[in-house]
């Protein structure tokens, strides 16, 4: 079996082809590399540059309920 022949089969079974198994094995690597780095925002400015958001407000309602970062 190649990697044209996953084409030919429904959406849910492209990816049962062996094709495939190198790029589920980098793709498990690659999440648990992620992983290892702990929560992160990329997609957030730092905390002076959101001084016109709500976010200050919103920080300020649930401070009871913050937790520290390990």
């Amino acid at each position: 079996m190649n990697c044209s022949s996953a084409t030919k089969r429904p959406l849910y079974e492209r990816f049962v082809d062996p094709c495939f198994d190198e790029a589920r094995h980098q793709a498990i690597l690659v999440a648990g590399y992620v992983r290892r780095h702990g929560p992160w925002e990329p997609h957030r400015l730092p905390l002076e540059e959101m001084a016109y958001t709500t976010t200050p407000a919103v920080a300020k309602k649930l401070e009871g309920r913050w937790e520290a970062a390990e």
